[in-house]
């Protein structure tokens, strides 16, 4: 007969600073205290995957320059290599 052992894991779940941050931001909105645009009030959510998004848009363009760059020198040495032949 095979023994089964069967683990309890508990996920300690929580609304985080983020969604804290939001929250206070929704009451104080609603309740008049801020006079800011609902898009600032919600920026907590958003802003961080607009950061990450930012940044790998920019790594992305970076490599993409990079290859240029290499297939460009690829180029002009082939070039040189068949003007010195010509030669």
């Amino acid at each position: 007969m095979t023994n089964v052992i069967i683990e309890n894991v508990f996920r300690k779940e929580s609304i985080g600073f983020t969604g804290l941050l939001t929250i206070v931001l929704v009451i104080l909105k609603v309740m008049g205290y801020l006079e800011i645009a609902w898009l600032w009030v919600f920026a907590p959510l958003w802003l961080p995957v607009a950061v990450v998004l930012s940044l790998m848009l920019i790594v992305l363009a970076l490599i993409i320059v990079a290859l240029f760059f290499v297939v460009l020198a690829y180029l002009v040495v082939n070039a040189v290599k068949i003007a010195y032949r010509l030669a």
